[in-house]
């Protein structure tokens, strides 16, 4: 997809060969870069090296990407052909010889993050819809462009509703993903926060016994020194008791400070806004 996109943004700057997809390119569309035979990176052969590998990141790639995304694309009639494509289309082979109208949407959804979708949306001649797996590989195939045809006002309404319910149906993919995320989230949260208070309680009732076990041993002890040095240790065990306390107090306010973060996170995902800018309509056509 991106060798013919360069094929057809460098026509008349450029003269390919696809045999080992390079190119000459003669007549730079852009100042820093320089004349010569670019290949496009491959994973099969031996790469060159340096400013003649062409990528999506080289600069000649990104101005072609960027060039493409800004052409203008009035209605069109578009004939796809199936039957020399290399291997086998088999949902795009049952519509040839069918025709209809076809339009593809750039859907944008802001939420908690931005998300974009690129909705097909296609009808035959009969009315009948085309799934968007299909409109995708409908556009592996070759094909040529012609005018328009004489607008169909049925198809072109059913195209409109069609596109209209693709755009509803991503919108509540989108949501229904919001909400996924944030049961999952609380899930997580909830044990964290179990894990949390018990490992601290436990942390308290394992010095809690310390001390118990210290006070029966100086009910027992028969010199003074020896019972000095017990209680040493309760003193100290019950100094680190009153820290526990005061932890689990802490852990306490940590899990409610979490848990007013996912619940912001959860009002901003709620707070839901979509643009829809419409690329392309044509005609389409299978041969």
């Amino acid at each position: 997809m991106f060798w013919a996109l360069t094929r057809y943004m460098l026509a008349g700057c450029a003269d390919f060969r696809d045999t080992d997809l390079s190119f000459v390119l003669h007549s730079p569309p852009l100042p820093d870069v320089r004349a010569g035979r670019y290949r496009l990176i491959s994973k099969e052969r031996q790469n060159v090296a340096g400013e003649f590998l062409y990528r999506l990141s080289h600069p000649l790639g990104e101005h072609v990407i960027e060039t493409g995304k800004r052409l203008d694309t009035p209605v069109a009639c578009v004939t796809f052909d199936v039957s020399s494509h290399p291997t086998r289309l088999a949902a795009v082979e049952e519509l040839r010889g069918k025709a209809g109208w076809l339009t593809l949407q750039h859907l944008t959804i802001h939420s908690f993050e931005e998300e974009e979708h690129l909705l097909f949306s296609a009808v035959d001649s009969d009315g009948h819809p085309v799934d968007q797996e299909t409109c995708e590989r409908l556009f592996r195939c070759d094909g040529r462009a012609g005018p328009a045809p004489a607008s169909a006002d049925d198809l072109r309404g059913l195209l409109d509703r069609n596109a209209e319910k693709h755009r509803r149906a991503a919108l509540n993919r989108s949501m229904e993903a919001n909400s996924r995320f944030f049961r999952e989230e609380r899930e997580r949260l909830e044990r964290w926060a179990e894990d949390m208070v018990l490992a601290a309680e436990k942390e308290l009732a394992d010095t809690k016994a310390q001390i118990r076990d210290l006070q029966r041993q100086a009910r027992q002890v028969e010199t003074t020194q020896d019972e000095l040095g017990i209680q040493t240790k309760i003193r100290d065990l019950q100094k680190k008791q009153r820290r526990q306390r005061q932890r689990i107090f802490d852990v306490e306010d940590e899990i409610i400070e979490k848990r007013d973060q996912l619940i912001a996170g959860l009002e901003r995902r709620m707070q839901q806004r979509s643009e829809a800018e419409t690329l392309f309509t044509i005609a389409w056509a299978v041969v």
